[in-house]
C-alpha cells in the first residue's frame, strides 16, 4: 500500500487527538494484520467509497474509550454504555472526516458511510479490500501516573 494512502490516517488520528482531546497520541509501529478482527473491546467501522476504496476500524480497549468518552464529554462511566458507544462512533467519523479533508486537497474523491459501533473482543469484519489490512497503534496516557492506553486504526485501502 502507497505511504500516501497512510499519512492521511495518521495526521487525522493525531490532530483529532491534541485538537479535541488536548493530549498526544504517539503512533507505535505499523502491523500488518492477516486476522480480519477487531483490535480493541469497542471499535468504529467506516466503509469509504469513491476514486479509492476501503474501510477504517477504529478500536479502543474498555479503559481507553471510558478515557475518550471523559475526556470528550466531561462525565465519567465505569463501563461502555450507549453514550460511550455514540462517543466512539464520533471519534470515528472525525478521524474520517479529516483524513477525508487530506485525500480532497490531494484530488482523491471519498465519501463515507454513517460509522458502525461494535461491542466485543475479537469481532469479525469483511473489510471490502483484499489487500492486507495496516494495523496502526496510537499510544495516549490516560492518567498522571504514567498508564498508557491504545487505539487501532486498522485500515484497508485501495
Amino acid at each position: 500500500m502507497d505511504v500516501k494512502y497512510i499519512n492521511p490516517f495518521i495526521h487525522a488520528a493525531q490532530t483529532v487527538f491534541k485538537t479535541m482531546l488536548g493530549f498526544e497520541a504517539k503512533m507505535g509501529k505499523p502491523i500488518l494484520k492477516n486476522e480480519r478482527t477487531t483490535s480493541g473491546d469497542i471499535s468504529g467501522i467506516m466503509g469509504l467509497a469513491g476514486d479509492r476504496k476501503g474501510t477504517i476500524c477504529i478500536s479502543f480497549h474498555e479503559k481507553g474509550a471510558l478515557f475518550v468518552f471523559k475526556t470528550l464529554v466531561g462525565e465519567e462511566h465505569d463501563k461502555l454504555n450507549p453514550e460511550v458507544v455514540d462517543s466512539i462512533g464520533e471519534i470515528t467519523n472525525i478521524i474520517s472526516g479529516q483524513a477525508r479533508k487530506e485525500f480532497e486537497q490531494e484530488g482523491v474523491n471519498l465519501k463515507a458511510a454513517i460509522p458502525m459501533v461494535v461491542v466485543g473482543k475479537n469481532v469479525e469484519v469483511n473489510f471490502i479490500t483484499k489487500i492486507p489490512i495496516i494495523s496502526l497503534p496510537f499510544y495516549f496516557s490516560v492518567n498522571n501516573n504514567g498508564a498508557q492506553e491504545v487505539m487501532f486504526l486498522d485500515f484497508s485501502f485501495e
